[in-house]
């Protein structure tokens, strides 16, 4: 039952295709799959990179051609989750779009010749003996800021922070105002490579403890220092007390699809 996540999702996008980033955001609001993968007894990462390798060229075509704004794959690093074993990488695409759209099929071909569905088939076979799929997460992105320079490969950590209201009927508005203007400060320094905030969208409901999520991508983790800048601690303490921290994940960039660079 669990690979069938992931082959309905390869249907929405083609009839085949697979922080909450991208290489750069819009100003408008976006939407990102995160995709938890479970390793299969007796595999590792390794094994793992070859087929998800495959998925990164598959989208590269759909983001080569505006359907999709990015994809990537990170590996855990560290998690607050005592359950350590509940996934080991999450690989994530991000669309302009609630649903997302895949490559044309003349962008397939380029990729596969006339064997697509051939190929495709064994791609999904091979995706579910490696790292079937347990579990999928929507979520839309209602604010994010990027430094001009941002990629994956140049910040190759990011710190995903699940988030809870602490108090459900708060005005949290002003707090995330301010904690957009803390960061702008952070990435103009070059401290972090950006920052967004998301919301979850599917499936939502009160048992997962959060509702909320946000991503800083950073060179390294001394970033979680606390800041010495006055006005931005006193903005990371006016967070904390209007969010509290459910669970907090640690990943690595590990590969990941590059937007086109804009025709001058």
């Amino acid at each position: 039952m669990k690979h069938l996540l992931r082959t309905a999702l390869l249907l929405i996008c083609l009839a085949v295709i697979a922080p909450i980033f991208a290489q750069s955001v819009p100003a408008t609001k976006t939407y990102t799959y995160l995709i938890f993968h479970k390793l299969a007894p007796g595999k590792t990462i390794q094994d793992a990179l070859p087929v998800e390798k495959e998925w990164k060229t598959v989208n590269q075509a759909a983001v080569d051609e505006g359907k999709l704004i990015g994809w990537h794959m990170m590996v855990k690093q560290f998690s607050s989750n005592p359950n350590t074993s509940e996934y080991d990488y999450v690989t994530c695409i991000v669309s302009p779009n609630m649903g997302i759209g895949g490559a044309s099929p003349a962008a397939m071909a380029k990729i596969y010749g006339d064997s697509v569905q051939v190929r495709m088939a064994d791609l999904n076979r091979r995706d579910r003996l490696t790292a079937p799929v347990v579990k999928i997460e929507i979520w839309e992105n209602t604010d994010a800021l990027f430094g001009p320079d941002f990629g994956p490969g140049k910040t190759n950590t990011v710190i995903v922070d699940f988030l809870k209201l602490r108090d459900p009927l708060a005005d949290w508005s002003g707090t995330l105002a301010a904690q957009k203007q803390a960061r702008a400060t952070q990435i103009g320094d070059k401290k972090l490579g950006g920052w967004s905030f998301s919301t979850l969208m599917v499936p939502n409901g009160t048992e997962k403890g959060y509702g909320f999520a946000t991503a800083r991508p950073v060179s390294n983790l001394n970033a979680l220092a606390e800041p010495a800048d006055p006005k931005l601690a006193a903005a990371q303490k006016q967070f904390a007390r209007t969010f509290e921290v459910v669970r907090q994940e640690v990943f690595r960039f590990e590969q990941y699809t590059v937007r086109p660079t804009a025709a001058k």
